[in-house]
């Protein structure tokens, strides 16, 4: 028999959150050895949490250090490259599987689903682009791949999306957020996830990156309360990361064209549905 103690007060997640803020926050400090054992000590926690109480939360919230654990881990064998991103993000599928098997979060809690894809697709693309843009002027990233052609272009964005965006926006929309919008409602649960992302950020060591990337998080989290689509924000986060590393470094004249062709192209196809709808309205009244 499990407990059950969920509680006005979220009692019940301040601990496992406030390990993982912490750890991160070492992270930040440049304290690695220390990250790591709380991250770890936060998996255990949490493993006998969810043992002993129904909180389906502890099953989520393991994700995050078990991700950050295999990101520290994997630079000690490996240089940083647009390989070790696959390294790094191809694990975690395994335990994304698991809470979908036991319906943790359901199919359409994650978004799974192409309902609406074409039309939300141009969004995706400006808010991919735009972010990135915003971001570099943060990091001034260079470019990820030495050597620009097609086969690496083409290795970086499948990369960037189907790896990078997948799994972190799983992590943090699909999952995350709607848990903590459960407990917390739809705002709180809106920031908190927002903020925790940001603090995932930290191995940059900057301040404002952490704060920027919170604001995508909520970018993001916006974008999946209208959207309700993983496919939609996973590309919308890898287009970020292509922005990021790729376009802006080394194409920054084509980003102008990357935000307002498609900006339009969605321009159009809300006010086409918007007329549509508007007019079925009207015809259902004047039945």
């Amino acid at each position: 028999m499990k407990l059950n103690l969920k509680g006005g007060y979220n009692l019940d997640l301040i601990l496992p959150i406030g390990l993982l803020l912490l750890a991160e926050y070492l992270i930040f400090l440049g304290n690695m050895k220390a990250a790591m054992t709380l991250h770890a000590l936060n998996i255990l926690l949490l493993i006998l949490s969810s043992i002993y109480m129904e909180n389906r939360i502890y099953s989520v919230l393991m994700l995050l250090p078990l991700f950050r654990l295999l990101n520290i881990a994997m630079p000690v064998f490996f240089k940083l490259t647009i390989y070790s991103y696959s390294l790094v993000y191809a694990p975690m599928f395994i335990p994304i599987y698991y809470i979908l098997k036991e319906k943790v979060i359901s199919i359409s809690e994650a978004g799974i689903t192409v309902k609406g894809f074409w039309f939300y697709l141009p969004l995706a693309i400006v808010v991919g682009f735009a972010l990135g843009w915003g971001e570099n002027n943060v990091l001034h990233a260079g470019s990820l791949i030495p050597d620009i052609n097609l086969k690496n272009i083409l290795l970086l964005s499948l990369t960037m999306t189907l790896f990078v965006g997948v799994v972190e926006e799983f992590m943090f929309r699909s999952a995350l957020q709607t848990v903590l919008e459960q407990r917390l409602g739809s705002i709180g649960g809106l920031l908190a996830c927002s903020i925790i992302f940001g603090f995932m950020h930290s191995g940059y060591r900057l301040p404002l990156e952490v704060l920027y990337v919170t604001f995508a998080g909520v970018i993001f989290g916006l974008l999946f309360w209208l959207t309700k689509s993983l496919p939609i924000i996973a590309l919308a986060h890898g287009i970020t990361n292509i922005s990021l590393f790729l376009v802006v470094p080394v194409y920054p004249e084509a980003l102008i064209y990357l935000i307002v062709i498609p900006g339009l192209l969605f321009t159009l196809y809300a006010s086409r549905s918007w007329i549509s709808s508007k007019e079925a309205r009207t015809n259902d009244r004047s039945r």
